[in-house]
């Protein structure tokens, strides 16, 4: 893979012009499979047990979540397949050039906050394999992100495609090491069958907010593909990639939190299931990391100039990549509890934001530019959905009475979706409407 400065992508998040698209749709199968192969869903997957769920229930959450997240993350491709613009400036079409600016904003956080904690997870995996001081690796893995997204678009694809190859090797050892110990191991009903409805809820909500998540990346990575790429293809290659990596590493996490594991950091969970060979895994966090972060510092890039900020593209990604390996540094001692809040605070404004995209695909708007500022529809319709939301809200900072009632169950997010949907679907068809001229 031969790579050098006339490999630096030049474009900024201007639309791709029809004669330089190129590519096809069974690129972002291995994007979506090598971005999910990695700790970050790990984690996810070690979330069930520590709730105190068994690892059945957590085995159907897993399996859940994701078919549904998934199917958000690949519906959001294929709608925005074709025009040649990223997810953030073409969701202007939607939300308006300067309404857009407060989903652009959240994105451009939220993605920096993904690259920061699987920066903090590949900085100690670095620490352990190379014996170096922790500061050093930090350094080290921001270095090597920061040349891939650099480079920018095409680099990222190609590094994608040789990671997907090279981390199914390595995941399939840790998945060998530990379906090993779960067969020596006698789980009792609890750690076998455990259930409790608001845990399982709010398993479940984690699960397809990490999935999910990716929805405000989406056609980021595919604004390069032919303006006739075949959209059922993106849907199914998007799908296929993030649902079998996803489901195939939470379930490996499932089963170490099934084993007792779930109170380890995640280098000292691949040192006792791999034994002497934990190197592989701990290369495997590595490469994860990498192909994770090449996804959330680009995208983070992309949400930042959406705000009409005057930076040239390969300079805002290295500002953002430094920014966030500082905060990976100060932040890296409280990483499960920081990452369980996370997963569920990003997911307010995602679904609801997924809900008015779908509706305005489907009413066409994104096939029509747009010079409006604001688009009043689009934003009433997210900022009542968030408004509705709050009496559901279960976060450590605040929990909701109707969440409480659910013994803590979080079901924010599918009502979000929901509402913004309906309430944007409603105001749509009442502005048309009133567009409709009046004859005698």
């Amino acid at each position: 893979m031969s790579i050098g400065l006339k490999n630096v992508e030049r474009l900024g998040i201007e639309q791709v012009a029809p004669d330089k698209r190129k590519g096809s749709p069974k690129q972002l199968f291995f994007l979506w499979w090598s971005a999910n192969m990695g700790m970050p869903p790990f984690l996810v997957g070690l979330l069930g047990p520590i709730l105190g769920l068994g690892l059945i229930p957590s085995v159907i959450g897993v399996i859940v979540g994701n078919l549904l997240a998934s199917t958000l993350l690949a519906s959001t491709a294929a709608v925005s397949t074709g025009y040649g613009l990223a997810q953030m400036p073409l969701v202007r079409r939607i939300f308006g050039r300067r309404g857009n600016y407060l989903p652009a904003a959240m994105n451009a956080v939220s993605s920096l906050g993904w690259y920061i904690v699987n920066t903090t997870v590949g900085g100690e995996a670095i620490s352990t394999v190379a014996h170096l001081p922790l500061l050093p690796s930090y350094v080290i893995m921001v270095a090597v992100q920061l040349g891939i997204v650099y480079l920018g678009h095409d680099v990222i694809h190609r590094f994608e495609k040789v990671m997907a190859y090279f981390q199914a090797a390595m995941f399939l050892a840790l998945t060998v090491s530990a379906i090993s110990h779960l067969a020596g191991a006698k789980l009792g009903h609890a750690a076998l069958s455990g259930f409790s409805y608001g845990p399982f809820l709010i398993f479940l909500a984690a699960v397809a907010s990490y999935s999910f998540s990716w929805a405000p990346y989406a056609s980021d990575y595919g604004r390069y593909l032919p303006e006739n790429a075949d959209r059922r293809k993106v849907f199914v290659n998007t799908f296929a990639g993030s649902f079998l990596a996803c489901t195939w590493t939470e379930l490996v996490g499932a089963t170490a939190g099934a084993l007792g594991l779930g109170n380890d950091s995640a280098i000292a969970i691949v040192k006792t299931l791999m034994g002497g060979y934990a190197i592989l895994a701990e290369l495997a966090i590595i490469g994860g990391t990498a192909t994770a972060n090449a996804l959330n510092s680009y995208t983070s890039t992309m949400s930042l100039l959406s705000l009409d900020l005057p930076f040239l593209r390969p300079y805002a990604a290295a500002v953002l990549a430094a920014v966030g390996g500082v905060l990976a540094y100060a932040s890296s001692s409280h990483l499960l509890t920081l990452y369980n809040n996370f997963l569920l605070l990003i997911s307010y404004w995602i679904a609801p934001w997924i809900g008015i995209v779908l509706v305005g695909a489907w009413k066409g708007q994104l096939s029509r530019a747009s010079n409006a500022q604001f688009e009043g529809r689009a934003l009433v319709a997210f900022l009542a959905a968030l408004l509705v939301i709050v009496p559901f809200v279960d976060t450590s900072i605040y929990e909701g009475p109707i969440a409480k009632a659910l013994n803590g169950g979080d079901i924010s997010y599918y009502l979000g979706l929901a509402i913004a949907a309906v309430v944007y679907a409603l105001l749509s068809r009442s502005a048309e409407r009133s567009a409709v001229p009046v004859t005698a």
